[in-house]
């Protein structure tokens, strides 16, 4: 087996040294077909719109306060644009503006030489006239921000009641003498040309050109830098018919301080046709011989020069960037002004404070959501995609916890003793927990405005405004949620105990959500529903991984056990890339992979699963001329995001494994071309981060910097780069034919140009992989053991190998060991002294190893403590009901072991000993006069000791005091009574007939039925006065068929429903249905009762209270 692996190993690592250097062909022959780089018309309307329209006096006819779209008047199969002054009364002005991108800014620069506006038009009358042309929208322009210029279509054309081609030259539209940038049109302008009243109809309304897409720049580099010892290669790029170079032709590296040449060589043929990415001719450059450090450009003759370039020390290059793409999230922060002395140039007051923001379901409920940062471009706060970039930024202090320090990134809390980042982090994380409901431990998903521009409307979106949904809390920002909060939880317990018990508990009370909650429950949809998803399986995943590894409880391993095997497809998916917010697959495996004592069934099917998922990746960058690893021209909003995760979760992935050091030269390799990627080495040449290359992005799409009155953003702002699904070519609106070319740089282009947190997140990760490390060094063992019994207690040695290291500290959290007391050294070892081991508490005490280079170690040491034996109790359940008739002392067996009972406690409240319970020997009695004030369900005690673990007793309270029908009364009647129906319509009346409060939990209803064709169903909860969010409906098939009934729906209640209190009555308003909307025969159902029109008495369908019948009769 281990000559098989090796075989494998060394074929693998020869297939990589064959494709990751350029393939020698012989000199380019033309390849790419006729017209491949001819300007595409651009279709501003072709039957959907979108805009403006708005008048005075000519009763302008509007749909959604834009103009009609006009169905009935069709030409070429197209419908029409109405323009029609239906109800003119004193006529003064009207404009409709038709956004030409959706709201974005487009550039017609391209166009602009030779182009026109073309249309065909038809008049109600003839004759009519109006006037038409562009918009632009320039933020920070010193002459406005919006500048139109326009023309009267009577100078093109003649108006009358047939359909007339129309076709007017760009410049005449654009008219670039009264300052309008042909760059940043977003909108089409038709206004009035006098008061004359009109009505005519625009078909078919596009932009042409007989000229070629857009040329860039020919010479693509890392414009950051390439480190002394690794490849470094330039691409040189082109239209086959213009770009002058070939195979052999010479290139030179010179230095930009005295230029004079430092390298020379020449160009290798890559790719003659580039079809999907770019539609270039593609060379390769390399200079990797070349090591003296310095700055320096590439230069060919007839070319122009690429930008400048560093070559140096790894973290000379890269550690300026990894600390502004790390101050990118102070900049993102809400809650706090943003001032000197941690900005000079970018400084704001808070826009929102977000201290009492009401809920949208109900706006008399306010909610402290303080804190947080902006998600991206605009001002909302959401959950998932928080987590995802919390997530991200812990792998990377977790994994490379030494390049990250206190003071690094000069934030408000530097100089705390806690590493920056760890600091940071903390910001998003207290506003993650304020987002979270108490009383059923699900999050809402989500603060933002309703419009941002104007900063209206402020609320927790909590709700739909297309359906009745209302109190919505999402299974996947709950999910994504206690994934994030369980990891922080490890990363703070030894820096904030109090703080990292608080993310645990809200971790697992999330869980309890969850739980709750088998059913997804997606985002409240207000027209937008934003980072929505259709499959929250892969963020239980992770909830479950990290509890597990935070927790060590085995229901998370049970979830995780019984669950794995549904992330395959992303393992295998022939183009994506790496987790996401959405998907977060790797993300849970990752936790997983952390957790004592793991499944190892679990482990061996991760193991094989990365491994095709790391060598697909590690094809594509082998097949790509790029050195991408996007495959098949799938640029997608946000792309740049997965240039940094991928190689992120290849580092992660194989360091979990033990095997990065055996792919460390690949990895290298890979995660040093993403990012050159990102920094410039792309189609377009544009370096994707704010302030970092010549030819950086300068306008990222944000409401928050385009309106500052400062140029720009600050350094270290990673936008989503090209976005081919946004800009289709199929649909008329691309920016370019070619896949990567997608791209626009401007302050209203969200598709292409906007940042988010969770996008600058992996780029902390891979910018802190960048800055480089030495060989590692190595201690072992990597855990052990200590007894604090002062008759067992021992050393514990550690031996290091240092590979050329120096070890320079120990530390617990952000304490550190002191050398000589708390450890001593000799040699190669390393000796904890069994003094300070004493000192840990009972538990797992980590302690990091760190070096004067390379990555930390860590030594998990398991403290136990023998001389203190655990208590025990007996029984461990038991069952109590409150009918007078029946109440009953519970009397509990105690084996001390040589402790003593200091307490029992319910929750938080202590019983009182003599009253509560009654002590006698080893015997307590709890009395029957304190269980029978508990409410019907579970009643926990827990027991406490002098020493030792706790003992829990669960006391299953019932109440059998009404007659034959228990604690609960159910009535019941159907508001759809039709024979078939493709709704089935329960109206439920729930009723407390006991005594004392019933947790709502605890409750459980029947309704039975036959679903007359097996197929998927739907559970709905209209209403309920506990809140539709804490209804759940789960469908159960019978193993055996009964009269009237082979299935029943089984209707629970979260924690968040509360308690029903004696006497009280709630409303449950149900809804189920198939999946395919076909219909059940009603007649006959056991449950179904078709005669009452009103809530009545109804004992067919049954009421349980922690499982024992208590209303009605089961078929």
């Amino acid at each position: 087996m281990r000559k098989k692996v090796s075989l494998i190993l060394a074929f693998t690592m020869f297939v990589t040294i064959l494709f990751s250097n350029p393939i020698e062909t012989n000199a380019a022959t033309p390849e790419a077909p006729a017209g491949w780089r001819n300007l595409l018309d651009y279709q501003i309307f072709r039957n959907t719109t979108d805009g403006w329209a708005g008048d005075s006096g000519f009763g302008l006819e509007t749909e959604n306060s834009k103009l009609p779209i006009d169905w009935t008047v069709t030409h070429n199969g197209l419908p029409s644009l109405l323009l029609n002054t239906k109800t003119p009364t004193s006529p003064s002005w009207f404009n409709a503006l038709v956004a030409v991108a959706g709201w974005k800014a487009y550039n017609f620069t391209p166009y602009y030489a030779n182009g026109f506006l073309e249309f065909n038009i038809k008049g109600n009358a003839g004759g009519e006239s109006f006037l038409l042309g562009f918009k632009d929208r320039v933020f920070e322009r010193a002459a406005g921000e919006e500048i139109t210029t326009t023309v009267n279509i009577s100078s093109y054309a003649s108006i009358t009641t047939n359909w007339t081609h129309v076709k007017i030259p760009l410049k005449d539209l654009i008219q670039v003498s009264q300052g309008i940038d042909p760059s940043s049109i977003d909108t089409l302008s038709i206004k009035n040309n006098g008061f004359q009243p009109l009505k005519v109809w625009l078909n078919d309304i596009r932009v042409t050109s007989p000229d070629k897409e857009k040329e860039y720049a020919p010479i693509k580099v890392n414009q950051v830098g390439y480190p002394v010892n690794g490849v470094k290669q330039a691409l040189v790029t082109g239209f086959e018919d213009v770009l002058t170079v070939d195979a052999g032709t010479p290139f030179s590296v010179i230095n930009a301080a005295n230029h004079s040449t430092a390298y020379s060589g020449t160009l290798v043929l890559t790719k003659n046709y580039d079809a999907i990415d770019s539609g270039e001719r593609i060379f390769t450059a390399d200079f990797t011989q070349l090591t003296v450090p310095g700055k320096y450009y590439v230069a060919l003759q007839g070319l122009q020069n690429s930008p400048e370039f560093s070559i140096g020390n790894p973290n000379d290059i890269y550690g300026p960037f990894l600390v502004d793409v790390s101050r990118y999230f102070y900049y993102q922060r809400t809650g706090i002004n943003i001032t000197s002395p941690y900005t000079q140039n970018y400084q704001r007051t808070d826009f929102t404070p977000d201290t009492a923001v009401p809920l949208m379901s109900n706006p008399s409920i306010k909610k402290d959501v303080s804190k947080g940062w902006y998600d991206a471009g605009d001002k909302g706060k959401y959950v998932n995609a928080g987590a995802k970039a919390l997530s991200d930024l812990f792998w990377a202090y977790e994994i490379m916890p030494e390049k990250f320090t206190d003071s690094q990134f000069n934030i408000p809390e530097s100089g705390n003793g806690i590493p920056d980042i760890l600091d940071e982090a903390r910001w998003e994380l207290e506003w993650m927990l304020k987002m979270q409901d108490a009383a059923s431990g699900g999050f809402y998903a989500r603060v933002t405005y309703q419009d941002d521009d104007n900063l209206l409307n402020r609320e927790i979106i909590d709700k739909d405004t297309v359906s009745p949904r209302t109190n919505i809390k999402t299974t996947s920002d709950t999910a994504t949620a206690a994934g994030a909060l369980a990891h922080a939880y490890l990363i703070y317990q030894n820096i904030d105990p109090a703080f990292a018990q608080q993310c645990l508990d809200a971790a697992v009370a999330a869980w309890g959500y969850l739980e709750a909650h088998p059913e997804l429950i997606k985002t409240p949809n207000t027209g937008r529903w934003p980072y929505d998803v259709t499959d929250d399986s892969a963020n239980r995943l992770w909830a479950a991984g990290s509890l597990y590894r935070s927790t060590g409880v085995a229901k998370y391993n049970d979830y995780f056990v019984a669950n794995y095997t549904e992330m395959g497809q992303f393992f295998e998916h022939p183009l994506d890339f790496a987790s996401g917010w959405e998907n977060t697959w790797n993300t849970g495996f990752f936790s997983y992979m952390k957790a004592a004592n793991k499944n190892a069934g679990v482990v061996s099917w991760y193991t094989t699963k990365f491994q095709q998922w790391f060598n697909d990746k590690v094809n594509r960058y082998n097949e790509s001329a790029w050195k991408s690893i996007v495959k098949d021209g799938n640029y997608y909003w946000g792309i740049t995001m997965q240039y940094a995760d991928t190689p992120m979760e290849m580092i992660i992935g194989t360091k979990l494994l033990g095997t990065f050091e055996t792919n460390r030269a690949i990895i290298n390799d890979i995660t040093y071309s993403q990012l050159g990627w990102i920094l410039g080495q792309n189609p377009v040449g544009v370096s994707f981060v704010s302030g970092y290359g010549d030819n950086s992005v300068k306008y990222p799409f944000s409401i928050m910097f385009r309106t500052d009155g400062l140029p720009g953003v600050p350094k270290g702002y990673l936008v989503g780069g090209p976005n081919r699904y946004s800009n289709d070519e199929t649909v008329g609106n691309q920016i370019s034919r070619f896949a990567a070319k997608n791209y626009h740089d401007n302050f209203q282009e969200w598709t292409t140009n906007e940042h988010t947190v969770y996008w600058n997140s992996g780029l902390v990760f891979v910018a802190a992989f960048a800055t480089g490390s030495g060989s590692n060094s190595v201690i072992s063992p990597t855990t052990a053991v200590f007894d604090k019994n002062a008759a067992m207690q021992a050393n514990v040695p550690v031996t290091l190998t240092l590979n050329g290291n120096t070890l320079t500290s120990i530390k617990n959290g952000t304490s550190s060991l002191v050398a000589g007391t708390d450890y001593t050294v000799s040699g190669s070892t390393v000796t904890l002294q069994k003094s300070y081991l004493a000192q840990q508490a009972v538990g797992t005490t980590n302690l990091a190893f760190l070096f004067n280079a390379g990555s930390s170690a860590s030594l998990s040491i398991t403290v136990s403590d023998s001389s203190v034996s655990n208590s025990a109790i007996s029984p461990t359940t038991a069952s109590f009901d409150k009918n007078t008739a029946l109440q009953a002392n519970i009397p509990v067996t105690l084996t001390l072991n040589g402790n003593t009972l200091t307490g029992i406690k319910n929750g938080t409240a202590t019983l009182v000993a003599g009253t509560d319970y009654i002590v006698s020997g080893t015997t307590v009695t709890i009395q029957k006069a304190y269980l029978a004030a508990q409410p019907v369900g579970t009643t926990t005690l827990t027991f406490n000791f002098s020493a030792g673990a706790n003992a829990a007793l669960a006391v299953s309270v019932i109440n059998t005091t009404s007659s034959g029908s228990g604690a609960i009364k159910v009535q019941q009647y159907n508001s759809t009574v039709t024979a078939t129906s493709n709704t089935l319509n329960p109206r439920i009346k729930l009723t407390n007939t006991g005594t004392s409060a019933i947790n709502m939990s605890d409750v459980k209803l029947r309704y039975y039925y036959t679903i007359d064709g097996e197929i998927a169903q739907n559970f709905f909860c209209d209403w309920s006065h506990v809140g539709s969010s804490n209804v759940t409906g789960t469908f159960v098939k019978l193993a055996t068929p009964l009269t009237g009934a082979d299935h029943y729906l089984e209707i629970g209640f979260t924690s968040g429903a509360g308690s029903l209190a004696a006497g009280a009555s709630i409303e449950i308003q149900l809804r189920v249905s198939k999946s395919d909307w076909s219909n059940y025969s009603q007649t006959g159902d056991y449950s179904f009762d078709p005669t009452h029109t009103a809530y009545a008495d109804w004992s067919k369908t049954t009421g349980y209270i922690a499982g024992a019948l208590q209303w009605g009769t089961e078929p």
